[in-house]
């Protein structure tokens, strides 16, 4: 089975995927591409992130998750959801995390929580890309534009 890259199972009478592979992606998503995500609001233009959820909301109905990345020089725009928790880990490069007031140094194995509501932002000041997994507590949330 190590060569499976999707696994499906029925669960509750919904087709669900189990698991799923980052090197399966075949399109990164971009503010652009998912503005839909943000209520049209175009000032998310200006947001540098790409990113892909490898478990959405047809596939769970309590979580999400996925792998998002950030080239050098670019930022994630201060953002915060309402009512849902997000975490961040980090698997390559750095960059700077500001969570409400206070400024994280995130580096390979960093993981960092954000509570509902905690403003949030990301930008990558190294030279490397920043890829990091994110995952949210619900697969349904509100994203709020603080910036």
């Amino acid at each position: 089975m190590s060569g499976l890259s999707t696994l499906r199972v029925r669960e509750r009478g919904i087709d669900m995927k189990r698991v799923a592979r980052a090197q399966d992606i075949q399109e990164w998503l971009d503010c652009e591409k998912a503005l839909y995500y943000t209520g049209g609001d175009k000032r998310w233009l200006r947001d540098g992130i790409v990113w892909q959820r490898l478990i959405g909301p047809e596939d769970s109905k309590d979580l999400i998750f996925g792998i998002a990345k950030l080239e050098p020089e670019q930022i994630h725009l201060l953002h915060h959801h309402e009512g849902a928790s997000e975490l961040y880990y980090v698997l390559e490069g750095s960059g700077k995390f500001t969570l409400d007031e206070e400024i994280i140094r995130g580096t390979p194995g960093t993981g960092i929580y954000m509570p509902p509501g905690a403003k949030h932002r990301i930008e990558n000041d190294g030279d490397q890309t920043l890829v990091f997994f994110f995952a949210y507590n619900l697969p349904h949330y509100s994203t709020i534009l603080d910036e």
